[in-house]
C-alpha cells in the first residue's frame, strides 16, 4: 500500500514543480512518512520518477486500447473520431498528468535517462491503429486517396497539438478548435481533396 500511495504522491509532486524541483522529503510527506523510508521501495529519486513515467503511459496505451477495442466495430470515420477526440477525454479524468507529460517533453526529466522511449513505442502501435483505420476507409472508397503513412504522420500530430492546447486554451476555446480541427479532416478524408498535394 506504501509503494503505491507515494507513486501517487510523487506523481501529483512531479506534475506541478518537476523532477529537479521536487525532493523526496517532500513526498514522503504527503504520504505521512520519512524520507528515509522510500528508499525501502525506491532506489532514489531517479527510479521513482521513471516508475511514475513509466506507469503513466501503460495508463495512456491502456485506454487508448480499450477505445479501439470498444470502437472496432464503428466506421472507419467515427473510430477516427473516437481516437482524436479520446486526447482531450484521456486528460480531463487525469488532469494532473497534463502537466506531468508537458514537463516531460520539455526536458523535465532526470539527467541520463531516457524514460520517453517507453512512450515511442507505444506511440508506435497506436500510430500502426491509425494507419490501418485510414487504410480500411480508403478501400471502402470512403476516404480520399493519400499516402498513409503521411496521414498517419498528420493525424498524430494532431493529437499531440490537442494536448498541448488543454494546457493553453480555455475549454469554450479548446472544444471550438476541435470541432473545427475533425470537420475539416473529416471533409478532406470525404471529399477527396489531395491532402499532401496542396500547399497553399
Amino acid at each position: 500500500m506504501t509503494r503505491s500511495q507515494i507513486i501517487a504522491a510523487a506523481r501529483e509532486r512531479f506534475a506541478r514543480a518537476g523532477y529537479a524541483e521536487t525532493s523526496l522529503k517532500e513526498i514522503a510527506a504527503d504520504v505521512g512518512i520519512k524520507a528515509p523510508s522510500i528508499y525501502a521501495h525506491f532506489s532514489g529519486k531517479e527510479e521513482l520518477y521513471v516508475e511514475v513515467y513509466t506507469r503513466s503511459i501503460a495508463e495512456h496505451r491502456d485506454y487508448f486500447t480499450r477505445l479501439l477495442a470498444e470502437s472496432r466495430e464503428l466506421d472507419p470515420l467515427e473510430r477516427l473520431h473516437k481516437i482524436l477526440t479520446g486526447v482531450p477525454a484521456f486528460y480531463q479524468e487525469r488532469p494532473e498528468l497534463v502537466d506531468f507529460h508537458l514537463r516531460s517533453i520539455t526536458g523535465g526529466i532526470p539527467a541520463g535517462t531516457d524514460p520517453s522511449g517507453v512512450f515511442r513505442r507505444w506511440d508506435e502501435e497506436l500510430a500502426e491503429a491509425i494507419r490501418a483505420t485510414y487504410v480500411e476507409g480508403r478501400d471502402a472508397g470512403r476516404f480520399a486517396r493519400v499516402d498513409p503513412d503521411a496521414f498517419t504522420a498528420h493525424f498524430t500530430c494532431l493529437m499531440d497539438g490537442l494536448f498541448l492546447q488543454l494546457k493553453h486554451y480555455e475549454p469554450v476555446l479548446y472544444a471550438e478548435h476541435l470541432t473545427r480541427t475533425w470537420d475539416l479532416l473529416a471533409t478532406a478524408l470525404g471529399f477527396g481533396i489531395p491532402v499532401q498535394e496542396n500547399r497553399s
